[in-house]
Order: structure tokens, then C-alpha cells, then sequence
């Protein structure tokens, strides 16, 4: 299934959201994530305020980051705490490997360690990123480890994905 890329004014009160995620920039101001239940996918996209420039006002940016199977949430969840957070000799990544990928519904989803800012990308190598024309580059998104330890994401993400594991959802 392919989607359009939601735009910021597409966020706010929509009717497939399953969650709202908020996280302090360094500028003061908050950037918004929203993961939404499309069928049987689900879409992260966000929203920041771009500050004033050159006399133009603030105003708000955003879209989809990245669309992937619903299945693909507890999959993501399981590498991070199987694959990441364990050693080798406990089925973890073998030493030095920081990339694991799995084919979900048909498409490939890779979760990577990301070392500049301490997080967890989740990609989607099956889709290109939106507003790209002459550059095809695949949905990714980085949760920090702030975002998904010191502010509780992993624990939110973990009760949407039993929710979509149980038929919920």
C-alpha cells in the first residue's frame, strides 16, 4: 500500500492517530511525533516550528517520516532489547555489528545503532523518503535514547504493539 505524505496540517486531531510524542528542542520549543494506524501500516510523521527568518514568521514544518507494516513495531522492539541490548552469546548482534534487517510483509525494515546522537534508527528500505525527486533515499527515523528511555517511548510503543499483536489495533 502507498500513502501520500502527510503534511503538518494533516497531524493535528486525526482520526487514525494511536499516539502523541512530544520532545524538547534545544531552542525551547517542542517537536510533535504522531504515530498513526493506516490499514495495515503505521505512519510516523512530525511536526517542529521553524523559527522566524529574514522577517518571514515562524511557522510550523513536517510530514511523514517513515511508513512501515504494523508487525514490523514489535519486530523493531525485539531488536532493540534482543538484538542491541544482549551479547552475542545471548543471540545478540555479534560484536562490532550495529545493523539488523528482517523482510516484514514484504518489506525491508532495518534497525540500526546510531552513535552521533545516541538512538535507534528504524528504516524502511522499500520506500523512498518524501520530497525527493532526483534523490531516492529510504524512510528512516531516529528515536533517541532520551526519547525512548529518560521520556518513556519504548514503554508506549511497547503497549501500542501488544495492542496490534493481540488483534487490537
Amino acid at each position: 500500500m502507498r500513502f501520500k505524505n502527510l503534511h503538518v496540517e494533516d497531524l493535528d486531531n486525526n482520526p487514525n492517530t494511536v499516539l502523541v510524542f512530544k520532545s524538547l528542542r534545544s531552542n525551547g520549543k517542542y517537536r510533535f511525533f504522531y504515530l498513526l494506524l493506516m490499514h495495515d501500516y503505521l505512519v510516523l510523521a512530525s511536526k517542529g516550528c521553524f523559527p522566524a527568518v529574514n522577517g518571514q514568521p515562524e511557522k510550523w514544518l513536517g510530514g511523514t517520516d517513515i511508513e512501515i507494516p504494523k508487525s514490523g513495531l514489535s519486530w523493531f522492539i525485539n531488536a532493540i532489547e534482543q538484538k542491541f541490548m544482549k551479547t552475542e552469546a545471548e543471540g545478540g548482534l555479534r560484536k562490532g555489528e550495529f545493523t539488523y534487517a528482517k523482510e516484514i510483509a514484504g518489506e525491508k525494515l532495518v534497525t540500526s545503532r546510531w552513535f552521533g546522537t545516541p538512538g535507534y534508527g528504524l528504516a524502511n528500505a522499500s520506500r523512498n523518503r518524501y520530497g525527493s525527486v532526483t534523490i531516492k533515499k529510504q524512510q528512516e527515523f531516529c528515536f533517541t535514547d532520551e526519547m525512548l528511555f529518560d521520556n518513556g517511548l519504548l514503554e508506549e510503543l511497547k503497549v501500542i504493539a501488544s495492542k496490534i499483536d493481540n488483534g487490537e489495533l
